[in-house]
């Protein structure tokens, strides 16, 4: 794992209040509603220079979908 994705891992960690990230729970079961999965993607794309098209922004529906996502996008850039 990338020292980006470690360091995405701790933020989303931080963010929810949690000490385990369980990547087959829905992001509902966090709490996190697809605002907040904007907001988080937004600020994502600053720090890393990656970027989200809106269709994609709509699909994620567990932890795994998001964090794949995003290092996927990372390791490609």
């Amino acid at each position: 794992m990338s020292a980006e994705m470690k360091d995405v891992r701790k933020l989303f960690s931080e963010k929810m209040g949690i000490s385990e990230i369980d990547e087959s729970k829905p992001l509902k079961d966090f709490g996190l509603d697809s605002l907040d999965v904007v907001e988080m993607c937004l600020d994502l794309e600053d720090k890393y220079g990656i970027e989200f098209s809106p269709d994609e922004l709509g699909e994620f529906k567990t932890v795994g979908d998001l964090l794949a996502s995003i290092e996927q996008k990372i390791a490609s850039k």
